[in-house]
């Protein structure tokens, strides 16, 4: 024979259930929404350590740019001329990598993005291209 609860029982549980699991979401968003304010606040992401350039005008960063596109240009045989860069992000290890977003017009005038990497290692007084991709 089946056991059965009366209604009034049975909606009081489920009642309970339902607003514990409700609270358990609400606490579990909070949290997780602090914690990625915390990181966002120092300016680094979870995964990589990457922190964004504030300003991308600034002399240090349009110098890695600009030895972006000079040196691709000499190892690609090609004329790209620097114009900007659009946005970026530092890393330290050992030294700073730069990735960049830059703007550089081609052979025919037209402005287009490029995307590189490029390392700084201040104790040796030089940079180093790792990468040059694009137009993107």
């Amino acid at each position: 024979m089946p056991i059965s609860f009366s209604h009034n029982f049975a909606t009081h549980i489920m009642g309970s259930s339902y607003h514990i699991l409700l609270f358990t979401i609400f606490i579990s968003l909070s949290v997780s929404f602090l914690f990625d304010i915390s990181f966002a606040s120092r300016g680094k992401t979870l995964d990589d350590g990457w922190t964004p350039i504030k300003d991308p005008r600034d002399p240090k960063v349009v110098s890695v740019g600009n030895f972006a596109v000079t040196t691709h240009n000499s190892q690609a045989k090609s004329s790209l001329v620097f114009d900007s860069v659009v946005h970026g992000e530092t890393k330290s290890d050992g030294g700073t990598n730069y990735n960049l977003t830059i703007a550089a017009k081609d052979g025919d005038d037209t402005l287009r993005n490029y995307v590189t990497l490029v390392i700084d290692r201040p104790y040796q007084n030089s940079f180093v291209l790792v990468s040059f991709k694009g137009p993107v």
